[in-house]
């Protein structure tokens, strides 16, 4: 039962910080023409930092545990010990760090009309890619898409195992 809410909470996490990216992509466009915040600059592109935590459930424990053991019906067959499990590995889950890249310049775009203009009429605009913040987009909605097929296939096999 650890192993169906192990993948459960492993989908959620990765629907969690998939959704955030979307957001923070979202934020990006939005502000992609912001000359003034309310820390006197132009807008800051904000950046997510994704990462695993590993969970307490050791994996490979768990796969031992769930081991179905075959009887062996020809000599040519693959011997019990053909599957070695000793590594134990840690199931991951999906994390999310948000943050500003301080040493990334703004964009000067010479605009003398613009409100924000210096003595010289440059303006310094965000350092934010449309662009690249739609296949930012683009990218977090088809992971989203994945996680959310993982969980409810999931959810198919739990229904089906308790059919039987």
């Amino acid at each position: 039962m650890s192993n169906l809410f192990s993948s459960l909470k492993i989908s959620g996490s990765g629907l969690s910080v998939f959704r955030r990216k979307m957001n923070v992509a979202a934020e990006n466009l939005a502000n992609a023409e912001t000359t003034k915040t309310v820390a006197g600059g132009p807008y800051q592109k904000k950046t997510l930092q994704i990462s695993a935590k590993p969970t307490a459930e050791p994996f490979a424990k768990e796969l031992r545990a769930a081991r179905v053991e075959l009887s062996q019906t020809d000599n040519r067959h693959l011997s019990q010990n053909a599957v070695s499990l000793n590594k134990i590995e840690n199931i991951a889950q999906a994390t999310s760090e948000e943050y500003v890249d301080r040493n990334e310049q703004s964009r000067m775009v010479y605009d003398p009309s613009h409100p924000d203009a210096d003595e010289d009429g440059f303006v310094a605009m965000p350092n934010v890619d449309p662009l690249i913040e739609m296949v930012e987009m683009m990218t977090a909605s088809r992971a989203y898409e994945a996680n959310l097929s993982a969980l409810q296939t999931t959810k198919t096999m739990t229904s089906k195992a308790l059919d039987i």
